[in-house]
């Protein structure tokens, strides 16, 4: 997997973070610490493009989650054991981070997931933009 990073000057500095190969149980976690570390410092506002993310497992669907829990606000503590996850139900994080472009089978998992209730998905990158 590979993440690479480009900011958007506006207003209100924008992360573009685009996320390429497979968002699985060996790689979430680097997309989650990639996503905490953009957060305020330089932009409190994120866009996760996931064009080119081939496939997403549960664990990767989990890591999306906890990037919507800390764009909302939610204190995180760190999984230094197996301890589960907290699903808590938070949608501010869709005015902080969107999503963009994801592929069918991807698309499809988040809407299985749930995780449509926590991001706003867009097709194309000005409109992402735009809707901060």
């Amino acid at each position: 997997m590979e993440i690479t990073v480009t900011i958007h000057e506006a207003e209100h500095p924008i992360a573009i973070m685009q996320v390429k190969g497979e968002i699985s149980a060996a790689s979430y976690m680097e997309v989650v610490n990639k996503a905490q570390a953009l957060f305020g410092n330089p932009a409190r506002h994120l866009i996760i493009d996931l064009s080119e993310v081939t496939a997403v497992s549960s664990a990767g669907l989990v890591g999306l989650h906890k990037i919507a829990l800390v764009y909302s606000g939610v204190p995180q503590q760190v999984d230094d054991d197996d301890s589960r996850p907290d699903f808590t139900h938070n949608s501010s994080a869709r005015k902080f981070v969107k999503l963009l472009n994801p592929q069918p089978d991807v698309d499809e998992a988040l809407k299985q997931a749930g995780l449509k209730l926590f991001f706003k998905v867009y097709t194309d990158l000005e409109s992402a933009i735009q809707s901060f």
